[in-house]
């Protein structure tokens, strides 16, 4: 353990692309206090200005246990949530201009598998904004699994409340968009975000199922964090009766993702803080980058419109200004976006300034009982603090 608290002391002085004047060597404390009170094992913390990166850092070990490897500036995290704005919202985007679908589209158009009239009716957008009237996610003490499972939950899937009257966050909504994608584009989710995403913008490790890719890379494996602790759990039990490890490694950890075979429209991502980085820079240049175009100027200035439901603000698949903004913090200003993903992953963008905050982590190791609120909020501070100061180091 002596050689292992050396190495961290060691590894916590040492920075790649790190920017050494105030306010950014602030970060580090912060994030060292945070792993010392165990409420993650370790860290990426990228900040970046348009195409420059201003801070790149990589904090703590991928476990708690003695033998853990360190955390690397590109370690893999399974990204969670962030797979809705990242893949779904740009997918459903780029079919907006392509003419293969509208906003105001009933969601029924597209899913025969649907039963309910009022849930035929819900919108791509009212999807998009958390305003269908959709619950959270699917009842929990239902077991089901594959695509017939899938099918049989939809066929009786209700809504919570009316339409455009409550702002609900649910995995829900973007499973419908993911299917909805799937069945326009007539391909598999994960194949269609890989070659209108990640290819074009060189996202070279991100990607859904790392585990089943024909071109498997060992050394890609050993770079991605474990989450959770599967004893005890009786879901990720069934799920996985023969998972001969005791956490969950390159295999995704959203439970309803891990249903549909680890590809859905709400979790299944997996990445870097470069890729990340990649993509906010996309969308900071008016969805195109190096000559890559992903989205429209236009669709993208239609992605950032501000929604507001119940007081809280939303944009298309983003969020703006609500109870999941923490990685906001204080000082980011009205227009700024970004989102959270339960792993332990978040990003916010403030279109402004040209700056990104990307912090990825597996919080969620060894159990899901910490939380990273405050970290992610006093980053945002300290990043807001030098907006329109900082140079890029050397």
């Amino acid at each position: 353990m002596k050689i292992k608290n050396v190495l961290f002391s060691l590894l916590c002085c040492v920075s790649s692309a790190v920017l050494a004047t105030e306010p950014y060597d602030r970060i580090a404390p912060l994030v060292e206090k945070a792993i010392a009170d165990k409420q993650l094992p370790g860290a990426v913390v990228l900040v970046g200005r348009g195409e420059q990166i201003l801070y790149r850092k990589a904090f703590g070990f991928k476990t708690y246990s003695p033998a853990a490897s360190v955390i690397t500036p590109d370690t893999v995290f399974d990204l969670a949530s962030l797979t809705k704005p990242v893949v779904t919202t740009t997918l459903i985007m780029q079919l907006v201009e392509q003419g293969e679908l509208r906003l105001t589209d009933p969601v029924g158009k597209y899913l025969q598998q649907l039963n309910d009239a009022d849930v035929k009716k819900i919108t791509i957008l009212q999807l998009l904004t958390h305003s269908s009237g959709l619950a959270d996610g699917f009842n929990r003490r239902e077991f089901w699994q594959g695509k017939a499972g899938l099918d049989a939950a939809l066929a009786k899937l209700q809504l919570k409340t009316k339409p455009d009257q409550q702002f609900v966050y649910s995995d829900l909504g973007f499973i419908l968009l993911g299917l909805v994608v799937e069945k326009i584009t007539k391909q598999p989710l994960d194949f269609v975000a890989q070659q209108r995403i990640f290819q074009p913008l060189k996202m070279k490790d991100s990607r859904y199922l790392p585990l089943e890719r024909p071109s498997q890379d060992t050394a890609y494996l050993q770079r991605v964090a474990p989450t959770e602790n599967l004893q005890g759990d009786a879901d990720y039990q069934k799920l996985l009766p023969n998972y001969a490890q005791p956490y969950l490694h390159a295999v995704v950890h959203d439970p309803t993702a891990l249903r549909l075979g680890g590809v859905a429209g709400h979790a299944g991502v997996f990445g870097t803080a470069d890729d990340l980085a990649l993509f906010a820079q996309m969308l900071l240049n008016g969805g195109e980058l190096k000559g890559q175009k992903v989205l429209s100027p236009l669709a993208v200035q239609r992605l950032l419109m501000p929604v507001v439901i119940e007081h809280q603000s939303r944009a298309l698949g983003w969020d703006m200004q609500t109870a999941y903004s923490a990685p906001k913090g204080d000082l980011l200003p009205p227009g700024s976006f970004g989102h959270t993903g339960f792993t332990g992953t978040s990003i916010w963008i403030d279109p402004a300034s040209r700056t990104y905050i990307i912090l990825l982590s597996n919080r969620v190791h060894p159990n899901r009982d910490t939380s990273i609120t405050e970290l992610r909020a006093k980053l945002a501070n300290i990043v807001a603090s030098a907006v329109g100061l900082a140079k890029t180091a050397d």
